[in-house]
C-alpha cells in the first residue's frame, strides 16, 4: 500500500521516469502524491484483496493496481498515473456490477468507495458523491422527510445505479433515478474537470448511458421530493404451480398491473414452482387498491398485506442480501406487455422450474417513466411498461458451469421470442449487439460522445461504447 513509508524513488519508479513523470515531481512535492486521500495498491498489499472483491463471487479480475481515492484530486492523480503507465482503466463505486464491469484484469481500477459525502444544498437539492450507498441515502434523506426514487437494495451505489438508469418503487411517480439529475461533475482522461453546466452533452449522457464510458463521475445533483408518509406492501404466494397455473396467474397479473397508480408498483417473482407476487403502494388513501388484484388474492394460497407501514422501516426490509454471493443476473427483456412472451410461457416455466435457484421476476415501469422523450436522455426505453431479469445462485464455484448454461437457456428463449430490448444495469456478457439493447436509437449519439470524452478508451470494458 502506498502510505508515508514509501520513498520518493519508489513512487517515481511505479510512475516512471518519463517525461510525464518528471512533470507531476517538478509540478507537485512528494507529499501531494502519498496522502490519505490517495492509496496505490499492488498485488503484493495487504488490502488489495479488500477492494479488488465484487459483491458478485463469480467475478474475479486482477488490476495490476488499485487506485483508492476520496477526493477529486486523488482521482486526477489515478487518472494521470493510468495514462502514463498506458494502462486501461475501470471505475467502481458500488461494486454491484453483475458482470464485473467495474473492474479490469491487468489494468488500473480508480476505487471510489470512499467518496460518500452528502451535501444539501438550497430548494431542497442535494448534491452526492458517487459512493453513496442507497441505504446511506435513505438514513440521510428520510429523518428531512425527502426522497430521490432510487432502488431497493441498500450497498448499491448511488453512481453506477444513475448513470444506468436507476428505477423502483417511486420511479412511476417520479421517474428513473437519472431524470433527477441536473448537474454531474466528470474527470476526464486528461485529468480536466467538466461541468455538465458548461457541458449539456455529459449531463443528456450521465443520464442512462455514462456507466463508466467517458470519465469518473465525482458529483452528482440531484432534485428531491416530499417523502411519502407511509408505505404499503401487499404479498401474495402460490405454491406447487402446474404450468397451467402459472400461466393463468402471470396473465392475471398483466391485467392487473396495467392501470395501477403511479404511487404503486408490483413485482412478479417465480422461484422454481413458488411464485411470489409483490404490490406496493405509497397513496394517502388505498381504500380501493386491493380492488385491482382481487382474482389474485382469490388463487393465491397465502396473502399478507402490510399497510401503513413507516417508510424507513418498510424499505430495510427491501434491503437486500449485504454480503458476497455467487450468482448471475440479468435483463431479460423489456416488455410492452404479455404479448412479447406469451407464446413462449410454457417453455419458460420449464426452464425455470428446472434448475434449483433459478429465479425469473418481471417488475413494473411505465408512469412519469412514460413522459420523458426518448431523444431529452440517453436512457431510450421510454415506451416500456415492464422490466424482466433472470437470475440464478449456486454455493460453490464447482457449481458455475450447469448454472450458467441453463441460464444462458433462458435467455436464448426470450431472444427467439423477439425480446432484445435490454437494461443496462442488468448487463448481460452474451447479449449479441449490447450497447444497441441499451441505448437503442441513443447509441450513435453515445458514440459521438465517446469520441469526444474518450477518443483513446482509456476507460474500458467488455461492453464499453466504442
Amino acid at each position: 500500500m502506498m502510505q508515508n513509508d514509501y520513498t520518493k524513488r519508489e513512487f517515481l519508479k511505479l510512475l516512471g521516469t518519463g517525461s510525464l513523470g518528471i512533470f507531476f515531481m517538478s509540478f507537485y512535492s512528494f507529499d501531494d502524491f502519498i496522502d490519505d486521500d490517495f492509496l496505490l495498491l499492488t498485488k503484493d498489499d495487504e488490502k488489495y484483496e479488500n477492494y479488488r472483491n465484487s459483491f458478485n463471487k463469480r467475478i474475479n479480475k486482477l488490476p495490476k493496481y488499485i487506485a483508492v481515492c476520496k477526493t477529486d484530486f486523488a482521482v486526477k492523480k489515478a487518472i494521470l498515473f493510468g495514462t502514463q503507465k498506458k494502462l486501461k482503466i475501470a471505475i467502481r463505486s458500488g461494486g454491484h456490477s453483475f458482470e464485473g464491469f467495474s473492474n479490469i484484469d491487468d489494468g488500473l481500477l480508480i476505487h471510489l468507495g470512499l467518496m460518500k459525502n452528502i451535501t444539501w444544498l438550497k430548494d431542497n437539492h442535494v448534491k452526492l458523491q458517487p459512493a453513496c450507498l442507497l441505504q446511506e441515502i435513505y438514513d440521510n434523506f428520510l429523518p428531512k422527510k425527502r426522497i430521490i426514487p432510487t432502488g431497493s437494495c441498500g450497498t448499491v451505489g448511488i453512481g453506477g445505479l444513475t448513470l444506468g438508469g436507476g428505477y423502483g418503487f417511486f420511479s412511476r411517480k417520479y421517474g428513473l433515478t437519472c431524470d433527477q439529475l441536473y448537474r454531474v461533475k466528470m474527470i476526464d482522461y486528461k485529468g480536466n474537470t467538466i461541468d455538465s453546466d458548461q457541458d449539456p452533452d455529459l449531463l443528456w449522457a450521465c443520464k442512462g448511458g455514462g456507466n463508466g464510458n467517458f470519465g469518473v463521475i465525482t458529483e452528482l445533483y440531484f432534485k428531491t421530493y416530499t417523502a411519502p408518509q407511509s408505505f404499503s406492501g401487499y404479498r401474495l404466494k402460490f405454491s406447487n404451480l402446474t404450468t397451467e397455473k402459472f400461466i393463468s396467474v402471470i396473465k392475471l397479473w398483466f391485467k392487473s398491473t396495467q392501470n395501477l397508480p403511479k404511487e404503486a408498483f408490483s413485482a412478479f417473482v417465480l422461484n422454481g414452482k413458488f411464485l411470489t407476487i409483490l404490490f406496493t403502494n405509497y397513496e394517502a388513501n388505498q381504500i380501493n387498491f386491493e380492488k385491482k388484484f382481487t382474482e389474485l388474492i382469490a388463487q393465491a394460497n397465502e396473502y399478507k398485506p402490510m399497510k401503513n407501514r413507516n417508510l424507513a422501516a418498510a424499505l430495510k426490509n427491501y434491503y437486500g442480501i449485504k454480503t458476497p454471493i455467487y450468482f448471475k443476473n440479468a435483463s431479460a427483456g423489456l416488455y410492452d406487455g404479455i404479448e412479447d412472451i406469451e407464446n413462449g410461457l410454457t417453455k419458460l416455466f420449464e426452464k425455470v422450474t428446472a434448475t434449483r435457484g433459478t429465479i425469473y421476476q418481471i417488475n413494473t415501469l411505465g408512469g412519469k417513466i412514460n413522459e420523458v422523450k426518448t431523444s431529452d436522455s440517453a436512457y431510450p426505453h421510454r415506451d416500456i411498461n415492464y422490466l424482466s431479469e433472470l437470475q440464478t445462485y449456486w454455493d460453490s464455484p464447482k457449481e458455475e458451469g450447469k448454472f450458467l448454461k441453463a441460464f444462458e437457456e433462458i435467455q436464448q428463449l426470450l431472444r427467439d421470442l423477439g425480446n432484445i430490448k435490454q437494461y443496462r444495469n442488468y448487463p448481460d456478457i452474451n447479449f449479441p449487439e449490447a450497447n444497441s439493447a441499451y441505448f437503442g436509437t441513443n447509441l450513435a449519439r453515445l458514440q459521438q460522445l465517446k469520441k469526444k470524452y474518450d477518443p483513446q478508451n482509456i476507460f474500458d470494458y467488455p461492453q464499453v461504447i466504442k
